[in-house]
């Protein structure tokens, strides 16, 4: 428990609003607020939050079940998602859940294998769950007399993946798929096609590429020809380079050969002269340096020139692949490419573009506190005080747990209510336990409205207001998780 309030008067003073805002969390709110709202909270991974994320687990609304349970397993010691809580939950939220959790990091193959033992696993849920054992190697963890069962289920979509899964062991499941796609109809066989080429791709199976391969030899969907095209270049890039030539044509718009240079980008792969005739790179810069940065990074050469080049142009493909792949490379160029993330916003003139890239600042500062937390840190100690960089740091800091976060911000002046002022306070109660009595007049400020922030920061500050000032108990009996 945090330690005694030194000045009694100021504990209940806001009290009432923060708990309102904690209710607010709890209870379904048309605009999908209270959503947002444990999101926040959420990220404080606060192990007080125990108990309210036990009640919430039988809410009403299935999305708020999600966030219970994953809440439940980030303050939990292991990281781990309970693999009995997960079967006692709607069935969306368990999908949804075991999704979340496996790209969080947050379910190993033990806890896939006891989920697995549920004798009522919804289908799609079985499909998840095998094929990142399959993927991890543990395919003595795979049933796949379940496979085979699964291969035949009415539902298109399950038989399909259940087919891929089983390709490396026997193609003739697929053979029964397009029978049945033959006969499906047009939006169902688009969804089953794109689920597929997915499940392709995300899980790298190379059984399959053969029937992606002969798919995409009579496709007429755009959509279907660039995602299948891209997926068999991620794995078998000489099976992928007639059907490249076939989506560009004869005589591409400039769209398509944009699209055309971001898929060599994309998959690693190094463009050779013919493609750059193809894509007539030699008269378009933007083609050109998209290419460019594909040759260097297929072969292992340093890119962070050629990254901060493309994040200039502003196109949003290359910047969300700079965004996502600046963390894969080496320390060195990773540092350098989000510290120019970070910097972007304050070397632009133009307000119209300041918006998105704050956006991908917060962003990157997130990232760089994990993967260069000191390199992060002194930038935040850097920051000139009150400056929308300043502010920038502090909201990308806010989804760090990092201590170092805590020691500078305790060094920020704070005299106002201004919105850096207010997000440096919020990290500072995260690990504080002795606010002073300004400061926790202030928190509860914040969590009334009075500290320039969102609903959904104002949430944490009410949360850190009743732990401060040990309202918490009382506040968990009002906390009725209805939908």
């Amino acid at each position: 428990m945090l330690g005694a309030v030194s000045n009694p008067t100021l504990a209940g003073e806001y009290t009432e609003t923060a708990t309102r805002h904690l209710m607010q969390s709890v209870q379904m709110q048309r605009d999908g607020s209270h959503l947002a709202r444990l999101s926040s909270l959420r990220l404080l991974q606060d192990p007080e939050m125990k108990d309210m994320f036990y009640r919430l687990l039988q809410h009403d609304d299935w999305h708020v079940q999600v966030h219970a349970l994953l809440g439940l397993a980030e303050i939990d010691g292991s990281g781990q998602l309970d693999p009995w809580l997960v079967t006692q939950v709607a069935p969306l939220a368990r999908e949804q859940v075991i999704a979340h959790a496996i790209d969080m990091g947050m379910l190993d193959t033990s806890g896939m294998q006891k989920i697995l033992e549920w004798d009522r696993l919804e289908a799609a849920n079985q499909l998840l769950l095998m094929a990142e054992l399959q993927a991890a190697g543990e395919t003595g963890m795979v049933d796949v007399d379940r496979l085979t069962t699964l291969a035949n289920d009415n539902d298109l979509i399950v038989s399909a993946i259940a087919a891929l899964l089983l390709a490396e062991r026997d193609a003739s499941p697929l053979s029964a798929v397009d029978a049945r796609l033959a006969t499906a109809s047009p939006s169902e066989r688009l969804s089953v096609l794109r689920r597929m080429i997915e499940i392709i791709r995300i899980y790298e199976l190379d059984a399959a590429t053969p029937w992606l391969a002969r798919m995409l030899e009579n496709e007429s969907s755009e959509d279907l020809t660039y995602w299948g095209t891209y997926t068999l270049m991620t794995i078998d890039p000489d099976r992928a380079r007639p059907h490249w030539n076939r989506m560009l044509g004869s005589d591409p718009s400039y769209r398509n050969r944009i699209m055309g240079a971001l898929q060599f980008l994309e998959s690693g792969l190094a463009p050779d002269a013919d493609v750059r005739t193809r894509l007539d790179a030699e008269d378009d810069p933007l083609i050109a340096k998209i290419l460019d940065t594909a040759e260097l990074h297929a072969d292992g050469q340093p890119i962070t020139a050629q990254v901060k080049g493309l994040i200039d142009t502003g196109h949003p493909r290359v910047i969300d692949w700079a965004m996502r792949t600046a963390r894969d490379l080496p320390l060195d160029q990773a540092v350098s490419i989000y510290g120019y993330f970070i910097d972007l916003p304050e070397n632009t003139r133009r307000r119209s573009q300041q918006i998105t890239q704050r956006s991908h600042a917060i962003s990157a500062m997130a990232t760089l506190l994990e993967i260069a937390p000191e390199e992060a840190i002194d930038r935040l100690r850097a920051a000139d005080d009150d400056s929308m960089q300043q502010q920038t740091l502090l909201m990308g800091s806010m989804q760090s747990q990092h201590p170092g976060v805590a020691e500078v911000v305790s060094q920020i002046r704070r005299i106002g209510s201004s919105r850096a002022d207010s997000l440096a306070l919020l990290l500072l109660a995260r690990t504080n336990e002795n606010l002073s009595p300004n400061d926790l007049q202030q928190l509860g400020r914040i969590s009334a409205g009075g500290g320039q922030l969102t609903n959904t920061l104002q949430i944490q500050a009410a949360w850190l207001y009743l732990k401060h000032t040990d309202g918490l108990q009382t506040a968990m009996v009002r906390l009725t998780p209805e939908g």
